[in-house]
């Protein structure tokens, strides 16, 4: 079962690469400008996804960090939290942790 669970975890890391890469080029858009409802979505879908796998994997800090930040991208989607340079900037701030 052990092998099991490590070769699924090994598939979430691989997914976790390519949804850092696809929200981190989200959040690039999104400071030099395009604040688009599809270029917030698709940064919300990419760190849903992350949190997703984390809390199935028992990363507790990584599921709290995502969630975090999940949060905060619905509030953008929203626009409830305006998607401006100093938002954006923290959000890549916190990004990089």
């Amino acid at each position: 079962m052990s092998d099991e669970f490590d070769e699924i975890q090994a598939i979430f890391f691989e997914e976790c690469v390519e949804g850092l890469a696809a929200a981190e080029a989200g959040l690039s858009a999104m400071a030099d400008g395009d604040t688009s409802p599809e270029t917030i979505a698709s940064v919300f879908r990419a760190v849903h996804s992350i949190k997703g796998g984390s809390g199935a994997f028992g990363h507790a800090a990584l599921l709290a960090f995502s969630h975090r930040f999940e949060n905060v991208l619905d509030e953008v989607r929203a626009g409830r939290i305006p998607a401006t340079a100093g938002v954006v900037k923290e959000m890549l701030s916190a990004f990089d942790i």
